[in-house]
């Protein structure tokens, strides 16, 4: 379950109270009583309609209003439509028969309350399971995978921080791995990739049979798999800043860092108030040229000799060129110089607008008068 960028899961759980506890009960209690089914002949004005249509209004108003601000906790937008989806409107709009209304009613505001009941629980369960991350949490992209040092010889708890911590793999970034190990255009980058693939088979052979797996530094290694029944975002690192996001919205208050060089992941992760960060270069393989002693270098690639001589104006645009629209067996021509010239020939001629020569208004100022056909040729035949 997504939230909104700086909602946190406790955020969330303790919000779910208020509609489940205030609202929802205020809407409950509001509902007529009726002993019997009304007789479908008997009008409800005259057997407490106008208390039902009050609950109407006050309920399509809480729906409303909780649904706004469900949309601004909630980044699923399937949790805010689920106030005003089939059920919301299968009671507004059938037939107003009080007995069955208000029934209606009852049901659907219990079925509300259940899924927002069930909506806590899924959270706290989701808290509950990375409880055991360490203070500090690392979530490492494909780039610095494939464009580092093997990532089991980095001591990750000195180079990005104090303490230990907690190294994360999501799931996306592990078959992103397995996908360029055999099919990458370059050959170095699959020969790198079996590689990164081969200590990724030794980080889930460790989880799998001890339920954990320790670096030669101490930092804990994690893979965030994916939840049953979750759909991933079409775009790998969509995806894996978006895993990133849920796990902090876990986690609070401990803090994520999104360990990346791709300058997209990391707009990002900026996009969902995650902090980046990367070790220092000296841990990046130097035949691929980035790291500080490749700036100068990368940069002057990109740098031309101006010269200075005061001519810095944008240039000017040309004349716009003429647009030759073809109708049947004749065109029209327009230009920046002369009037527009309808066509005067072929089955849609008559349908065109006949243009006049220009006159003259009260104020002087030339007019094009525009005679318009009256019948239609093409529906007369």
């Amino acid at each position: 379950m997504l939230l909104r960028p700086a909602v946190t899961c406790e955020k969330a759980i303790r919000f779910l109270d208020d509609p489940v506890q205030g609202g929802l009960n205020d809407v409950r209690d509001s509902v007529p009583n009726f002993a019997q089914p009304m007789l479908a002949g008997v009008e409800p004005s005259k057997l407490a309609g106008p208390d039902l249509v009050v609950t109407l209004r006050q309920y399509t108003e809480w729906t409303a209003a909780t649904a706004r601000q469900l949309a601004d906790v909630f980044a699923d937008p399937a949790v805010p439509a689920r106030l005003r989806g089939e059920h919301y409107s299968h009671i507004v709009h059938s037939p107003l028969t009080p007995y069955r209304t208000a029934l209606l009613l009852h049901w659907e505001l219990d079925e509300l309350a259940t899924y927002f009941m069930e909506l806590q629980n899924q959270m706290r369960q989701t808290v509950e399971e990375y409880r055991s991350y360490r203070q500090r949490v690392l979530v490492v992209d494909a780039n610095t995978l494939l464009h580092c040092q093997r990532f089991d010889k980095i001591p990750w708890s000195r180079v990005c921080g104090k303490g230990l911590a907690t190294l994360v793999i999501p799931h996306v970034v592990a078959e992103e791995i397995d996908t360029k190990s055999y099919s990458e255009g370059s050959e170095k980058i699959r020969k790198r990739a079996r590689g990164v693939y081969e200590l990724l088979g030794d980080v889930l052979k460790g989880l799998s049979t001890e339920g954990r797996f320790e670096l030669h530094d101490g930092t804990e290694v994690q893979v965030l798999r994916d939840e049953l029944g979750h759909r991933r975002l079409p775009n790998n690192d969509d995806e894996a800043v978006a895993r990133a996001a849920h796990l902090q919205q876990a986690i609070a208050p401990r803090q994520i860092t999104v360990i990346t060089r791709d300058n997209g992941m990391r707009g990002k992760t900026m996009t969902w108030c995650l902090p980046w960060g990367f070790p220092p270069d000296k841990y990046l393989i130097p035949e691929d040229g980035f790291g500080a002693k490749h700036r100068e270098a990368n940069l002057a690639s990109i740098s031309v000799d101006v010269p200075e001589d005061g001519d810095d104006t944008w240039s000017r645009p040309g004349p716009r060129p003429s647009v030759t629209a073809t109708t049947g067996a004749s065109s029209a021509r327009t230009s920046s110089s002369g009037p527009f010239t309808a066509p005067r020939s072929g089955p849609f001629s008559r349908l065109w607008p006949r243009f006049r020569e220009p006159t003259k208004d009260v104020c002087g100022q030339a007019v094009h008068e525009v005679q318009r056909v009256p019948e239609c040729p093409v529906a007369a035949n």
